[in-house]
């Protein structure tokens, strides 16, 4: 007969089991939207450069180049071009056959990508307090904090890889990541409220001052972070009702997800390429 103990024991793997594979695809749709996204840098501003169309830029970015600012001009040009380099080198961290067949590889790209996330948070703080943000003050405030965030995760990430604590190194390196996709969650959230709104996007406006905006200018770090911790908690859990409430949780967010690319890829970055 099977006691209760191994009841709930059964329970708790078959729950544990199904959090692990609905979080795997859940990662699965983010990496593929970022993928997307970096298509679009490089396809975009990468076109722009070879073009010298560099009017483009101004259309897409209200702080883009500013004549006579040399400095500003050169911290976005950091910016923009690392941009798709830490977009495309932060989801190879996690994948776990390339961790361990490559560990020379994994700790080299980690060192790059933290590096790099250092200089185009560097460069997006210059940007912050020289030109101000698109928004106010805000905006301006919630793009810092995420700037600063970016570097403290990424310092405790490389801190706890040297002590070698690695169960550690890995929720910071999964925060540091989630925060260096801040500015990609920023379009998700835009992409998902339109929809959700009936493609009215009441509460946003051109000059990212309505409230939805307001939201989103803290909202596109410190959602994606608070459901970071839930998830840890739930792994955590011994209870299987709660693993249970956290896959329901995180496979209608597969979901929403995908519909949030869906309509960034085909709203804001197709018609421009």
């Amino acid at each position: 007969m099977v006691s209760d103990i191994q009841l709930e024991e059964q329970a708790q793997t078959i729950a544990e089991k199904k959090l692990h594979q609905v979080t795997r695809l859940l990662f699965a749709i983010g990496v593929i939207g970022q993928l997307l996204f970096v298509y679009y840098i490089v396809a975009f501003y990468g076109g722009v450069v070879v073009n010298g169309t560099y009017e483009k830029i101004n259309e897409q970015l209200p702080h883009g180049i500013i004549p006579g600012d040399k400095m500003g001009n050169f911290a976005l040009a950091v910016h923009l071009s690392l941009a798709a380099v830490i977009t495309f080198g932060g989801p190879i961290q996690f994948i776990t056959a390339i961790r361990k067949r490559l560990p020379v590889f994994h700790r080299w790209n980690g060192r790059i990508y933290y590096v790099t996330a250092f200089l185009v948070s560097g460069a997006g703080l210059y940007m912050n307090a020289t030109r101000g943000a698109h928004g106010g003050m805000i905006m301006a405030l919630g793009n810092a904090s995420n700037a600063l965030l970016i570097m403290t995760f990424s310092v405790m990430a490389w801190h706890m890889a040297m002590q070698r604590e690695f169960r550690a190194h890995k929720k910071w390196a999964l925060r540091a990541f989630l925060m260096v996709s801040g500015v990609w969650f920023f379009r998700m959230g835009y992409g998902l409220w339109i929809l959700l709104t009936g493609f009215t996007g009441v509460g946003a406006n051109a000059t990212l001052s309505g409230p939805f905006d307001r939201f989103l200018a803290f909202g596109h770090w410190l959602v994606p972070l608070l459901l970071l911790e839930f998830y840890f908690y739930a792994r955590a859990s011994s209870n299987a009702k709660v693993k249970r409430r956290a896959t329901i949780l995180f496979a209608g967010l597969c979901l929403l997800l995908a519909v949030g690319i869906g309509m960034v890829t085909m709203v804001f970055w197709m018609p421009v390429l």
